[in-house]
């Protein structure tokens, strides 16, 4: 059995509420620039400050999680932030748990976040896989909770079986 699962942050609020702070932010200042309470150079400024925040939205657009999990471990990557996919075999796993929580009030919101000992990729969704491994703490959220227990149960058994 294998879990692919990719989630981003496209559609949700946090879109929606940057363009809603964004453009009466540009409007504002053309409307200064129109004034002439912005100078002659009050170009520039308009086009810097679109320039910032056409960055900073294309990034929250494109930071996703791409989450496999399958018998050999648990994969994931999270562009543009982590682009090589980073491997945990269930070896190397001390505990791993699925856990009906959203993580965004525990971990600090969505998105990902990133402290010395615990790494938090938190999305819109209802459940959060926990997983501890020897170096940190990795929290992933998921929309497919069943399947990865399933897996996780597997991942027990057959650890359960090689010590026997």
């Amino acid at each position: 059995m294998v879990v692919n699962e990719r989630l981003d942050l496209r559609g949700t609020i946090i879109m929606w509420a940057i363009i809603l702070l964004e453009i009466p932010t540009l409007l504002l200042l053309i409307v200064l620039y129109a004034v002439g309470q912005l100078g002659d150079d009050g170009w520039q400024v308009i086009l810097i400050v679109f320039g910032i925040m056409l960055s900073a939205f294309t990034l929250l657009m494109n930071i996703r999680l791409i989450l496999r999990v399958d018998s050999y471990g648990l994969a994931f990557q999270s562009p543009p932030l982590v682009n090589g996919w980073k491997k945990f075999k269930p070896e190397e796993i001390l505990s791993i748990e699925v856990k009906k929580s959203d993580g965004l009030m525990d971990y600090g919101g969505p998105g990902v976040r990133f402290s010395r000992t615990i790494r938090a990729y938190l999305f819109y969704t209802d459940y959060i896989v926990i997983m501890q491994t020897a170096q940190k703490k990795y929290v992933f959220s998921t929309q497919k909770p069943e399947e990865i227990q399933r897996i996780i149960d597997e991942w027990k058994k057959t650890t359960y079986e090689k010590t026997k």
